[in-house]
């Protein structure tokens, strides 16, 4: 199915703040630079990555002088020596395993992500309310994506390797994105 144009444009008003924010994150957090692929919708629920960070994403949305409720989800899924990289980036020491004291880097990095785009979002009326992300380790699961919304999966490179976001989002004015 084919988004139509006012789709297309509320989803990238919705997606653009994400994308900007996880640059800015590991620009300075992560010390390297994004090169975003080209989107494209997901198909199918399995994750691409090791470890995936799930974020729920709800609130209300402020749209020709209506307050509209909105749901969506912000996914980062990484391949592990892609995640192992960065946790020795972000934490300045050497991972070449998967343990505790790494397992919330993704999930670190998708509440300063989160936090940042919220602030651009209220500038375009938005009002979320976060959920605390979960952070799942493996391929072996479906990731439970909010209902009748699609997948819009961005690749992601950087010095460190390749890594996957992915987006979802719907207002009670368009029926599905």
């Amino acid at each position: 199915m084919i988004m139509s144009i006012k789709e297309s444009t509320r989803f990238l008003d919705f997606s653009k703040p994400f994308i900007d924010a996880t640059k800015k994150v590991f620009e300075t957090m992560v010390f390297t630079t994004l090169e975003c692929g080209k989107p494209a919708l997901k198909e199918g629920v399995s994750p691409y990555g090791d470890v995936t960070v799930l974020m729920g994403l709800n609130g209300k949305v402020k749209i020709d002088s209506m307050e509209l409720p909105f749901r969506g989800m912000m996914v980062i899924s990484f391949p592990m020596p892609t995640y192992l990289k960065i946790a020795s980036a972000m934490l300045m020491g050497e991972y070449t395993s998967y343990s505790k004291e790494i397992g919330d880097v993704g999930a670190e990095i998708s509440n300063i992500v989160t936090g940042n785009a919220k602030r651009t979002l209220r500038t375009l009326g938005y009002m979320i309310d976060m959920c605390i992300p979960s952070t799942v380790e493996g391929k072996d699961y479906k990731i439970s994506y909010p209902e009748q919304t699609k997948i819009v999966m961005i690749p992601i490179k950087c010095n460190h390797g390749e890594f996957f976001m992915e987006l979802t989002y719907q207002d009670s004015n368009l029926k599905e994105i």
